[in-house]
């Protein structure tokens, strides 16, 4: 999934409609999110982020979003997977202190335990990574459903990810 990342960059500012994920299936829910498009002008490249203040229109809250350059919004990705990378290579290594004592309790809860988070972390960074748009504020850059989110058009078919 490639994110449509341009210099005047059109987002949709949503606000989530319901509290609970509405059921989709027996394993799956789904989160309603209704809102307006926005077109935010990105800084040229080298400037420092600009701040845009946007109102939603569902609560009336008043929401301040940091944006950056297309340079920085590729910075920032190529950051965060050079990090999910250093922790998958943090997590193999980990799990590879149990073949030299298997016996001890020691060893195997920091392999298993440590191994575990790492690689949990790793996820975690590769799914932000995945979804660095650049548009930063209010939960949006995190995995997961915020009161507020900044969607931004899929490069392919164009719609809303």
């Amino acid at each position: 999934m490639a994110l449509l990342i341009e210099r005047e960059q059109r987002t949709m500012l949503a606000h989530r409609q319901n509290f609970m994920g509405r059921a989709t299936s027996s394993t799956t829910v789904a989160w309603d999110y209704h809102g307006r498009t926005w077109v935010l002008d990105r800084p040229e490249d080298g400037e420092p982020a600009r701040h845009h203040s946007i109102r939603c229109r569902v609560c009336a809250k008043t929401l301040t979003y940091a944006v950056h350059s297309l340079a920085a919004t590729r910075r920032r990705r190529v950051r965060r997977w050079i990090e999910t990378f250093l922790c998958l290579i943090a997590g193999v290594a980990l799990y590879g202190l149990i073949p030299l004592d298997p016996g001890s309790p020691v060893v195997l809860s920091v392999a298993m335990g440590g191994g575990a988070l790492v690689l949990t972390t790793a996820w975690s960074l590769g799914f932000i990574a995945r979804g660095e748009t650049g548009l930063v504020g209010h939960g949006s850059a995190l995995p997961g459903y915020p009161k507020h989110k900044l969607f931004v058009p899929n490069a392919e078919d164009g719609r809303w990810v």
